[in-house]
């Protein structure tokens, strides 16, 4: 009987973990993106800006069309307005805020 329900709580558990990976999959935030002066990409473990990789803890849904990211060193920044092809990125540390384009190109 434990080994039936050992086994049932990691399915459980293993299966929680997937849909939270799922989850992170579908995030509008996540791709690449033109800014003007600058570019970036983003996804569940990388921010990539002008060519600098730093690791993401997290990134989280604000509201309805607003995320907030954390880098691992402990950097912000929030992105509003997001839609399937624009977003405005903003830093708070700096103040400097950017609109962007989704770069179908890749980036």
């Amino acid at each position: 009987m434990k080994n039936v329900l050992a086994i049932s709580a990691l399915f459980l558990f293993s299966t929680a973990i997937s849909a939270k990976a799922d989850e992170h999959l579908a995030l509008p935030v996540f791709g690449a993106w033109e800014c003007g002066i600058m570019s970036f990409t983003l996804d569940a473990n990388i921010y990539n800006i002008s060519g600098k990789s730093v690791q993401v803890d997290g990134v989280e849904k604000i509201s309805e069309d607003a995320y907030g990211a954390t880098m691992h060193d402990g950097y912000r920044f929030a992105m509003f307005d997001v839609t399937a092809t624009t977003l405005t990125w903003h830093s708070p540390a700096s103040g400097d805020t950017f609109e962007c384009q989704r770069d179908r190109s890749g980036g």
